[in-house]
């Protein structure tokens, strides 16, 4: 068993932000268990343990240390494969530059009354076909300065 793990990628990050998944290495930590042997414990489906132990495998936070044919069924001991998990400072790194500035920009049109009418429906046409939703109320629009 590694002293630590580094969490490198945003999976394995998601993987073991689950307090379902926490518990569970927490009762590997003393020693290998099955699927079956959590099950109990925890008096849950073993189904749901084998989805959470499959996740936390496929991601290289536990791994099979043994198995032992019961009859006819092969039995695997899971553990985790280190003692502590550490995210990498790079996965957590926050830099300004990559962050997009919002910019905004207001203009004040002066337009008669008769226009306005025509110009909000115009506009209102425009806004639809060149914006994208963004995920609430707010409008990204592209406006291209068209050269004759």
């Amino acid at each position: 068993m590694l002293e630590t793990l580094m969490i490198n990628n945003l999976p394995q990050l998601k993987c073991v932000s689950d307090p379902f998944r926490i518990k569970l290495l927490e009762l590997m930590s003393t020693e290998p268990k099955t699927g079956q042997q959590i099950a109990d414990e925890l008096e849950i489906p073993r189904a749901k343990i084998h989805y959470h132990l499959s996740e936390l495998e496929k991601n290289g936070i536990i791994e099979i240390v043994k198995t032992e044919q019961k009859h006819s069924i092969i039995q695997k001991f899971y553990a985790p494969v280190a003692r502590e998990l550490v995210p990498s400072p790079e996965l957590l790194k926050f830099n300004q530059s990559t962050v997009k500035q919002k910019k905004e920009t207001t203009y004040k049109l002066q337009i008669d009354a008769e226009s306005y009418t025509e110009f909000k429906k115009e506009l209102k046409k425009y806004i639809k076909k060149a914006s994208n939703k963004n995920g609430d109320t707010n409008y990204i629009v592209t406006i291209k300065k068209e050269v004759e």
